[in-house]
């Protein structure tokens, strides 16, 4: 197969012209070894003029010839695409399999400030007032303080679907939930600030307080933040699902059944501990998270950065 090509025009030696990847020279091509028949002259060779060499390419400058105060950038060799930016992917990057963007870090990576531990303060000075009230009280405001089908149903008393989350029935109970309750608190408040907690943790914790008396006894006396704790773990896993894009889905799905299964998951059965709270508290936190999620994406893939190679 044969294909035409266009002769490259002359240029005198040492010609410098603009190519595609700057300033370019034609390579001179040496003289033949035999010499030139008697009687004849080259004028060419009499001159000192050398033959363009021909090709379908052109020869870059040397290492030595290239100028010294232009920096080798890798950004400049064509094929080579780096870059960071924040938000959604834009537009400009190259599609190809070795230049994918990817996640480095979402509004979870962030380290929570001080409003965090300030959360976690007071959610954790109110319960303890609460408790100690509880505990030690007067007879009359200890007696208002729990929730019951009765108290809530029958004679009105919403506020104790509130209260009845501060007091606890003994330092035990109280410890092992303000441990958790110390975690989550910190990690949603820093992360998503007070629109997650408090401003609908909360009403939706009491919400879900009052479904679970539904199934109980009018007599049946409830008490203690495990509800809220667990609304609030479901609402934290589910987020963590949907917005932690640093790693894979299957990775993201793996981690949250191993909390699961080793913070959440009970080892043994009392029967005071009411786990029919538990549940109804991490089904409204999974659509906590999956309702918030739907609410805020765009702010929240905004809070994303990513890079290419």
């Amino acid at each position: 197969m044969t294909f035409w090509r266009r002769r490259k025009p002359r240029w005198p030696p040492g010609e410098v012209r603009s190519g595609p990847y700057g300033e370019e020279r034609f390579r001179e091509v040496p003289e033949p070894d035999a010499l030139p028949e008697e009687g004849s002259a080259d004028p060419e060779v009499e001159t000192g003029a050398e033959e363009l060499w021909e090709s379908d390419e052109f020869t870059q400058l040397e290492a030595s010839d290239a100028p010294e105060d232009e920096p080798d950038l890798e950004e400049d060799r064509p094929g080579a695409f780096r870059g960071v930016f924040f938000g959604r992917f834009g537009s400009g990057a190259p599609e190809t399999a070795a230049s994918q963007p990817h996640v480095v870090s979402t509004i979870l990576s962030k380290k929570p400030g001080k409003d965090a531990a300030l959360a976690v303060g007071w959610t954790l000075g109110i319960l303890l007032v609460t408790s100690l009230l509880y505990w030690w009280g007067p007879p009359g405001f200890a007696a208002a303080l729990p929730a019951s089908g009765e108290t809530v149903f029958e004679k009105g008393e919403t506020w104790r679907l509130v209260t009845a989350m501060a007091a606890h029935a003994d330092p035990i109970h109280l410890l092992s939930n303000a441990v958790f309750l110390t975690w989550l608190i910190y990690l949603s408040y820093g992360a998503f600030g007070s629109s997650l907690y408090p401003w609908s943790a909360v009403p939706l914790s009491a919400i879900a307080l009052a479904v679970t008396l539904e199934g109980y006894p009018p007599n049946i006396r409830v008490v203690g933040a495990s509800g809220m704790l667990y609304l609030l773990a479901g609402a934290w896993l589910t987020l963590y699902v949907l917005v932690e894009r640093r790693l894979s889905v299957a990775k993201r799905i793996v981690r949250v059944v191993g909390f699961f299964l080793v913070v959440l998951v009970p080892t043994s059965i009392r029967p005071e501990v009411s786990y029919r709270a538990h549940g109804i508290g991490l089904f409204f936190g999974i659509c906590l998270g999956l309702a918030y999620f739907l609410a805020r994406r765009d702010t929240i893939r905004q809070g994303e950065r990513w890079e290419w190679d």
